[in-house]
């Protein structure tokens, strides 16, 4: 099924890839920054953004790998730097490590590669059963919980900007996506990914971190820096999980820096 994608700019290729609940909303900033000389492709994953939310559709990790796969094969994607946030590490990375001409750098923002442990397992392995994802959808918890509740302090989350969040998943059949995706924090496709984190640290590696996160933040941090060792961090004390909404400026110099493109007397308009 054709995924919605923004596209904007020519230059050095830049995929930016979303995790829960949002979309390739949460780029735009970022995408203004650079497409003066860079080429943005940001593509909203099935159920989420401006993407088909088909009722029967497949939310699986799995599912949203696959479809990865064809949406870099559909843009014929080499040689590429990849902005990766929350889940999106988890849907890219069997893409980046089979087909190595795809990437040529890596920017990590708040984002994870393992299963959930302790007392959140027990909670996300819950929203993983028929029950939990009624309750999720119903509620929309993703975005009326912890969207504010992984917020920082740097950019305050107006009410206008929660809005804009919440469009896109207006009714319970809509939410079906976020809905899926607290289960797999407990399944065993994260589990089979771990182990290849390392693989990462072979190429040029940059994470921009928001570490007043309080769904991915110090600790995963830690954790990155334990299984990639020599990864370049940028930390951010007052930014929290949605580190291109707040910090935008930071995420646009970390392509760059990989990109080798400074931005000089580029034109910068507003796009999408």
């Amino acid at each position: 099924m054709e995924l919605s994608v923004v596209e904007a700019g020519e230059g050095p290729t830049v995929v930016l890839v979303h995790g829960t609940p949002s979309s390739s909303f949460e780029f735009r900033h970022v995408v203004t920054m650079l497409a003066p000389d860079h080429r943005l492709l940001a593509p909203d994953h099935l159920g989420f953004g401006q993407s088909p939310k088909p009722v029967d559709g497949d939310y699986s990790l799995r599912a949203h790998q696959e479809r990865f796969e064809a949406f870099l094969d559909a843009y014929d994607v080499h040689d590429a730097i990849f902005v990766l946030h929350d889940f999106g590490t988890a849907i890219a990375l069997p893409s980046l490590l089979a087909r190595p001409e795809r990437c040529r750098g890596v920017v990590l923002l708040n984002t994870f590669l393992w299963p959930a442990t302790g007392p959140m397992a027990w909670v996300m392995g819950f929203y993983g059963t028929a029950l939990g994802q009624w309750l999720y959808r119903v509620f929309n918890l993703s975005v009326g919980i912890l969207l504010p509740y992984g917020w920082g302090t740097r950019k305050p989350l107006t009410p206008e900007l929660e809005a804009r969040y919440q469009a896109p998943l207006a009714t319970a059949d809509a939410r079906r996506s976020t809905a899926a995706l607290p289960g797999e924090l407990v399944g065993d496709t994260l589990r089979q990914l771990e182990p290849r984190a390392p693989e990462l640290g072979e190429l040029p590696l940059r994470a921009v971190w928001g570490m007043a996160d309080a769904l991915v933040g110090p600790a995963e941090l830690e954790r990155w820096e334990r299984l990639v060792p020599g990864l370049q961090t940028r930390r951010l004390d007052d930014v929290g999980h949605f580190v291109a909404e707040e910090a935008p400026e930071e995420v646009a110099e970390a392509v760059r820096e990989l990109t080798g493109r400074s931005l000089g007397d580029s034109e910068v308009r507003e796009v999408g």
